[in-house]
């Protein structure tokens, strides 16, 4: 994903991307700028997906946070649209982000519940990851996938954030999660729930058993694609880039291992 470049330009984060050895690309943000969200126009989806593969990527998340503040038939259809702009990106999965607000929580499962069915028909996953709120911990996550009760809305898994958010071993989590898991969001984590916490890490350096992680799932069939990385350390340009390329090649021998 760009978002260890976020402060720097797209090309600039497609390029270290490709320079890496990564095949795949999750959009994220850019300079605090969503470049395909469900108000994104036709020709702007396709320029950013053009950008994209001009750099030899292809595109395989765009993220999912839909507004509850309007009526649930407004948010149904903005997931509706959502969908549409994966679809026309040649995009798979919606990387949904879940709710933080607990008297909210029903009315984001009746908007998923109603969501999901087109999302279906078009062909596109909505996958929700660990990320605090309703999908805080592996049980919330089942939970969920369990509540919308729809083969369009399954897991998108997130080792780190398992760890940041809810203090959980990813490993002894996944196990009942991995039926479900459809996507992977590659992310390292140090500090477990504590208050010096961290996801800026390389995949490797952290406390996250990447070996274990990638043997439950391919046990349980997950082909790995879309398996993105999300978060690396580095701040300066140079220094993203060559974590960037750490990372790869660090999950090329954790996935030759398997």
């Amino acid at each position: 994903m760009n978002r260890p470049w976020a402060q720097f330009t797209f090309d600039e984060a497609l390029a270290g991307i490709a320079a890496a050895g990564f095949r795949f690309f999750g959009f994220l943000a850019q300079q605090r700028k969503m470049l395909i969200d469900a108000t994104t126009a036709p020709e702007d989806v396709d320029a950013a997906v053009a950008q994209v593969r001009r750099h030899g990527l292809e595109p395989r998340f765009i993220p999912s946070s839909i507004s509850l503040d309007q009526p649930e038939a407004d948010a149904v259809a903005q997931v509706q649209r959502l969908v549409d702009n994966a679809r026309r990106a040649g995009i798979p999965v919606l990387l949904e982000m879940g709710h933080s607000k607990p008297e909210n929580y029903q009315k984001y499962f009746a908007v998923m519940r109603r969501a999901a069915p087109y999302a279906h028909q078009q062909g596109i996953t909505i996958a929700l990851k660990p990320h605090g709120g309703l999908s805080t911990t592996g049980d919330d996550c089942l939970r969920g996938v369990e509540t919308v009760d729809h083969p369009a809305y399954r897991l998108c898994f997130d080792p780190g954030n398992l760890l940041y958010y809810a203090g959980q071993r990813p490993e002894v989590e996944l196990p009942k999660l991995a039926p479900y898991v459809a996507a992977m969001c590659v992310k390292d984590e140090t500090g477990g729930a504590g208050p010096d916490r961290s996801v800026s890490v390389t995949p490797g350096d952290g406390e996250v058993d990447f070996r274990a992680v990638f043997k439950i799932l391919n046990d349980h069939g997950f082909a790995g694609k879309p398996a993105i990385v999300e978060t690396l350390a580095g701040s300066t340009l140079d220094e993203l880039n060559r974590e960037a390329k750490r990372a790869c090649e660090y999950l090329t021998q954790v996935l030759r291992g398997i």
